[in-house]
């Protein structure tokens, strides 16, 4: 019974603040930068199999992606995956840099921003044509939209709430 008391006080807190409670923002949170993480990896693998002139790759996507800006950096790999990891980080970052930030060179402000339209675009159609679905022409499409979705946002907006949870529950 006492239990049964706990439960209904927690349901009628997180009803009567509508939702807005810092645990429930910390959760949401934590599962956005997962999704930004995975939406990222798959995006790096279909750049990377595009200069690799691979196949499509599978939506499985490979945790050992998030080592190979350390390869590259030691001169772990061999000269294609050396490039084609250049490609798929390099595209990424331009992709990250116009989400979160600005370039703070500003005579080169219209030279980053026509190239990185170029390359973001390209980032789609890679994803678009080396995400392989089986539900034809409309799901790699869906596919590519979604996850140049997720990796513009889930990032920001995860991190955000989780900062600002950690705040409210910490009192400061």
């Amino acid at each position: 019974m006492a239990r049964m008391s706990q439960v209904r006080g927690v349901i009628s807190h997180v009803a009567a603040n509508g939702g807005n409670v810092p645990l429930l923002r910390l959760i949401l949170g934590v599962v956005l930068v997962v999704f930004f993480l995975l939406a990222l990896m798959l995006q790096v693998q279909t750049s990377e199999a595009f200069m690799l002139a691979g196949s499509p790759v599978g939506l499985a996507p490979d945790w050992g992606i998030l080592r190979q800006p350390y390869d590259l950096l030691h001169g772990t790999l061999q000269m294609d995956m050396s490039k084609a990891v250049m490609w798929g980080w390099g595209i990424e970052l331009v992709y990250l840099v116009c989400v979160v930030g600005e370039v703070a060179v500003s005579r080169w402000q219209g030279w980053f921003k026509t190239g990185a339209i170029i390359l973001v675009g390209f980032n789609f159609w890679t994803d678009l044509n080396y995400g392989a679905l089986p539900s034809g022409f409309g799901g790699q499409l869906a596919f590519a939209g979604i996850t140049s979705f997720i990796v513009a946002f889930f990032g920001v907006v995860g991190l955000g709430l989780i900062w600002g949870a950690i705040t409210e529950m910490s009192g400061h």
